[in-house]
């Protein structure tokens, strides 16, 4: 058996996610992967595992997961071969023989994310941002990503099924950048619950329009108690940035990767 990290960009729109479900007929980046994985393989004796999940309408510039499988294929035959046979929406960036004890998530020590607002319709943008007709705050929201940067439990923020868990966090940066009409969101943590980058977003943009203070987001993250209005952003507007794997990059990449808006497909 052969391992390789792969490294992916796939445009989320027409997926339910990264996870394989139970029925076929549900098209996820993963079941696409393994299937076309046992077509260039020749055999269904393949684990292939991603460092975590992505929701439904999520894309993604650059995503890690693992392959291992018995072959002789190079790790350039197996990048070659998988985009001969993938479809237009997912793409293999790089692949990598690694060790066979690698593994995407366990070993994963942080993630990254970055979330699109768009000042206003845009035509081009619809797929890849949220637009907002709303007059934003951006010194509000500033002072709102503030708050949710460091260690914290983000019960508040949580899907029901993770409270029986630990629901702290640690957000090691929470960056804002107003580039060309858009205010580009990125977050950086050790992991993520479900839906969470989608709440705090939803959070920001909510006190940027005045519909929620800042005391009101202080008091949610202090008591752990949600507010009764879900402030939580589309998917579309959201896209997996890069897994860390190394503790010094990881520390490293807030500081000295500018924020950019994600490319246009």
């Amino acid at each position: 058996m052969r391992k390789f990290c792969l490294v992916l960009e796939y445009e989320g729109t027409a997926f339910r996610g990264w996870q394989k479900q139970g029925e076929l007929t549900i098209r996820t980046v993963q079941g696409v992967l393994l299937d076309r994985a046992a077509q260039l393989f020749g055999t269904w004796d393949i684990d292939l595992q991603g460092n975590g999940r992505t929701d439904a309408g999520v894309h993604a510039l650059a995503y890690t997961a693992h392959l291992e499988v018995l072959t002789r294929f190079s790790a350039p035959e197996v990048k070659a071969g998988l985009n001969r046979l993938l479809p237009k929406d997912i793409a293999v960036l790089d692949v990598q023989p690694v060790d066979v004890r690698f593994h995407a998530r366990h070993h994963c020590l942080g993630r990254s994310y970055l979330y699109q607002i768009a000042e206003g319709q845009r035509a081009f943008m619809k797929r890849y941002a949220w637009g907002l007709e709303d007059d934003l705050d951006f010194g509000l929201m500033q002072e709102a990503a503030a708050l949710f940067v460091g260690m914290h439990d983000f019960l508040a923020f949580a899907e029901k099924q993770e409270t029986k868990k630990s629901t702290k966090v640690l957000v090691k940066a929470l960056q804002l950048e107003r580039v060309a009409g858009m205010v580009l969101v990125r977050v950086v943590a050790s992991h993520f619950l479900w839906h969470l980058v989608r709440r705090l977003v939803g959070t920001m943009a909510a006190i940027g329009s005045g519909r929620l203070t800042i005391d009101e987001a202080r008091v949610m993250l202090k008591t752990g108690q949600a507010s009764s209005i879900p402030w939580m952003a589309p998917a579309q507007g959201l896209f997996f940035e890069q897994a860390f794997y190394d503790r010094e990059e990881l520390s490293s990449f807030a500081e000295s990767v500018p924020l950019a808006p994600a490319p246009r497909w």
